[in-house]
């Protein structure tokens, strides 16, 4: 098997930001319709990724969810499509798996397949939010990634600070999610890939970086986002609240 492309697996605890960065991922990738999104979350019904399916095809990016994500039907299976993206024809693949290590035993299926892969088109993350439960300490923050390597099968390579309270982020929210990451990955020996967040926290926190002297080993590099996985209904009522200020 042939593969050039980058294959990203994205896997954390509920809230931490996994589908906004995997969505971030694919949608910053080349519109040449060789990448692909992989909604592997089969246990939680809101927030997923796939909810963005129009917006992902706009952008020319394949989206692989499970079958029935979005009907009445209870039993929910993944579909075989998920093979297709080992064939070696996409430059990204990027893997959203569910919330917790009962959402991430979905892809130990496809071990195999990812065995075969070369060791630099891997990339395995942990997204950390501090600010949600069970993942508010260093203690319970390598628990969760114990706890999601042995589901899904894969060993991280990194993790990604996403500290936040959603549109109420503030600079202090990556500040404090710093310093519990650094003594995860001092702990790990994982190195902090990224640290993400909306683009004024970011700036903010790039400033906020250069004043403190944080060590880049732990900031990676900083990712600004925007926000996507917002609900419809969260939408109107922010675009409302906006109107009337």
């Amino acid at each position: 098997m042939q593969v050039d492309g980058k294959f990203i697996v994205l896997f954390g605890n509920f809230g931490s930001g996994k589908s906004e960065l995997a969505l971030h991922f694919a949608l910053s990738a080349p519109q040449t319709g060789k990448t692909a999104l992989v909604d592997l979350d089969i246990i939680n019904p809101y927030f997923r990724s796939s909810d963005r399916k129009d917006l992902l095809q706009q952008h020319g990016v394949r989206l692989i969810a499970p079958m029935f994500a979005h009907s009445n039907v209870e039993m929910i299976t993944l579909p075989p499509d998920v093979y297709a993206v080992f064939n070696g024809s996409y430059d990204l693949v990027v893997f959203d798996l569910g919330g917790d290590a009962a959402g991430a035993v979905a892809l130990g299926q496809y071990l195999p397949y990812f065995q075969r892969l070369p060791a630099e088109r891997l990339e395995v993350y942990l997204v950390v939010n501090p600010r949600r439960p069970l993942s508010a300490t260093p203690e319970q923050i390598v628990a969760l990634l114990r706890q999601m390597e042995t589901a899904c099968r894969l060993q991280a390579t990194g993790l990604i600070n996403n500290g936040n309270l959603s549109t109420e982020s503030s600079v202090d929210d990556l500040l404090h999610a710093y310093d519990i990451i650094a003594q995860v990955s001092q702990e790990t020996g994982l190195p902090v890939a990224y640290t993400a967040g909306l683009e004024p926290v970011i700036a903010g926190f790039e400033q906020a970086r250069q004043e403190k002297g944080l060590e880049q080993r732990y900031t990676g590099q900083l990712l600004p986002l925007q926000i996507r996985m917002a609900r419809d209904w969260q939408r109107i009522i922010d675009s409302n609240y906006l109107k009337f200020q």
